[in-house]
């Protein structure tokens, strides 16, 4: 399509593909991550939870042996078997086995332990849950817990089905965002001008910019619990970082959540996925105005302005929200 033919139909059409493209991005992901090259960076999680301690896994292990714990003087131990997700997914009809050990003296040095006593066996139900109760004589001693799990297909589909309520939301997110853009477009239409090679280098370059985007934001995260080391590192990106910082290290649920974030992968690259789809609702005009400006620091700003607690007033998007000053710098 040449820029001097548009119109806002073609316009409108363009948005509309771009829009049903993100929509089935959960189909995209599976695709990624089966790729043999980096498809282990998208390979979702499964983790299991004793009595509130977690341990995260390969989601294609097939035996996951927790962390010992000391048998509460209840007897009662919960199991649960699930994915490491935005929604909670059970795994179901995983068989586990409860071992009592006791510690004794390695045949070199330190120490091993060894069965003390026989073995309780049992299955994850349907919720992805089982309660076992040990006997009195368990009770205040070790026992090492060994999951063995067989992710099967269904699981894997009732996983990427639970992601329909993010992908609304984030096609909710790029509907709003074209109520601006739209605007952008008509501009460019009405006064085209020749910016298809910058445009073409600046989408080649995505890849790379969205590796380190995706790198800068994990290490944002690590900081959360620094709020001034985070808002130097804020600063980067956000013109009120001090603000923000106290926010986040204020807001114990928003933090959570944020963490939950980067070790769900799924999500992670739906949110990615919304943030691609954002750059392409562009205009030429404001694709040329941002070549000067790392990808991936505007990557880094626009998930920022998705996840991050409201009042976070951005260096580069916001600059694009500046009609006159794009038409401006374009001779428009």
């Amino acid at each position: 399509m040449s820029n001097t033919t548009m119109t806002m139909g073609d316009v409108d059409k363009m948005f509309n593909t771009i829009k049903s493209d993100f929509e089935t991005s959960i189909d995209e992901y599976r695709k990624h991550s089966e790729n043999w090259f980096y498809g282990w960076a998208l390979e979702m999680e499964q983790k299991v939870i004793i009595n509130e301690n977690e341990q995260a896994a390969d989601s294609d292990d097939s035996e996951i042996e927790a962390d010992l714990i000391t048998c509460p003087l209840d007897g009662i131990i919960t199991l649960v078997h699930c994915f490491e997700a935005e929604a909670f997914v059970p795994i179901t009809g995983t068989p586990f086995k409860i071992q009592p050990v006791k510690k004794v003296p390695g045949i070199v040095y330190g120490y091993n332990y060894e069965p003390d006593g026989p073995a309780i066996s049992g299955t994850i139900d349907d919720q992805g849950f089982a309660e076992v109760t040990l006997d009195q004589a368990y009770r205040g001693k070790q026992v090492r817990i060994t999951f063995y799990p067989d992710v099967n297909e269904s699981d894997m589909k009732a996983m990427l089905d639970s992601y329909d309520p993010t992908i609304c939301k984030l096609s909710s997110w790029l509907d709003k965002e074209w109520g601006t853009q739209r605007k952008e477009w008509q501009i460019y239409v009405t006064e085209p001008i020749d910016v298809w090679d910058q445009i073409g280098k600046f989408m080649d370059d995505m890849l790379d910019a969205v590796i380190d985007a995706w790198d800068e934001i994990a290490d944002l995260f690590k900081l959360l619990a620094n709020p001034s080391k985070l808002a130097k590192k804020l600063s980067e990106y956000i013109e009120n970082p001090e603000l923000i910082a106290q926010k986040l290290a204020s807001a114990k649920e928003e933090a959570e959540e944020m963490l939950t974030l980067i070790k769900d992968e799924a999500r992670c690259f739906l949110c990615l996925n919304a943030v691609l789809s954002w750059f392409k609702l562009l205009s030429p005009l404001q694709i040329l105005n941002l070549v000067s400006v790392s990808l991936s620091v505007i990557l880094v700003e626009v998930v920022l302005s998705i996840i991050i607690p409201g009042g976070a007033i951005l260096k580069n998007v916001n600059r694009l929200r500046d009609v006159a000053d794009t038409a401006t710098l374009v001779g428009a």
